[in-house]
């Protein structure tokens, strides 16, 4: 779990909820924790002054997303357009190198890129070919327990992980994956999903949960409301089918 904001700490809040100008190139104001009340804080603003409280549900210690993308020899028919609609609104939504994104093609790459780069990103997409049971990485069908086994090493902190991988979100996949230490909550398409969902689906989801500070829950749910086709996707918070299609 992450830990509590204290005093002094460095964080990030949407500008929208302190009345600061939202077509910024971020949305979010980068800022220091003066005051604390309960589930409260105070940040400064802009030339000294002090802001009106604000939850701390809605400030966040670290912004990040990882995007990692496992290529296949068609790529370019369905993972690369749908890798780049999703890289290029990360880079709109966040800034600099709060925003990575890779492209593998062995387990061997995926190992190195982990190892290197897990720290500092709270959300990892997933883009490439799934089943209910496994993970297409190269030519072999990797399973959620190496899938999770790659993900807990070396023990980093438990991340999102949003799949955008047919029919990942069975619970083959989805329920054994999620209870891996190294997942908070896994959100993932129950059946084969359309490019043009998934990227919406995606989209629409970071939205919520970054910019509007909602809850994993919450942001998942409204999310499917306001997509068509996003019925689909399920949400698996440690073992537990807690939203999509029974």
């Amino acid at each position: 779990m992450p830990r509590q904001i204290q005093l002094n700490d460095q964080v990030y809040v949407p500008r929208s909820l302190l009345d600061l100008d939202v077509n910024d190139i971020s949305p979010f104001w980068r800022t220091t924790v003066r005051e604390r009340n309960e589930r409260s804080v105070r940040v400064d603003l802009p030339g000294g002054a002090r802001s009106e409280w604000v939850a701390t549900s809605k400030v966040s210690i670290q912004l990040g997303v990882l995007i990692i993308r496992i290529g296949d020899y068609e790529e370019w028919k369905l993972i690369d357009p749908l890798y780049q609609s999703v890289l290029h609104f990360c880079k709109i939504l966040l800034t600099g190198d709060q925003v990575r994104a890779f492209e593998v093609r062995t387990i061997r790459e995926l190992l190195r890129l982990w190892k290197t780069y897990h720290a500092g990103y709270q959300q990892v997409i997933l883009i490439g070919h799934g089943s209910e049971r496994s993970i297409m990485i190269g030519d072999r069908d990797v399973s959620p327990s190496r899938l999770a086994s790659i993900f807990s090493h070396p023990q980093p902190e438990p991340k999102e992980f949003l799949s955008l991988c047919c029919q990942t979100g069975q619970a083959a996949f989805g329920k054994a994956f999620s209870r891996s230490d190294c997942c908070t909550a896994f959100l993932a398409p129950f059946h084969s999903i359309h490019g043009c969902i998934a990227s919406q689906f995606c989209q629409n989801y970071l939205a919520n949960r970054l910019l509007d500070s909602q809850t994993i829950g919450v942001a998942f749910n409204h999310t499917r409301k306001n997509l068509i086709g996003a019925a689909s996707f399920r949400l698996w918070p440690k073992g537990n089918l807690k939203a999509g299609p029974a």
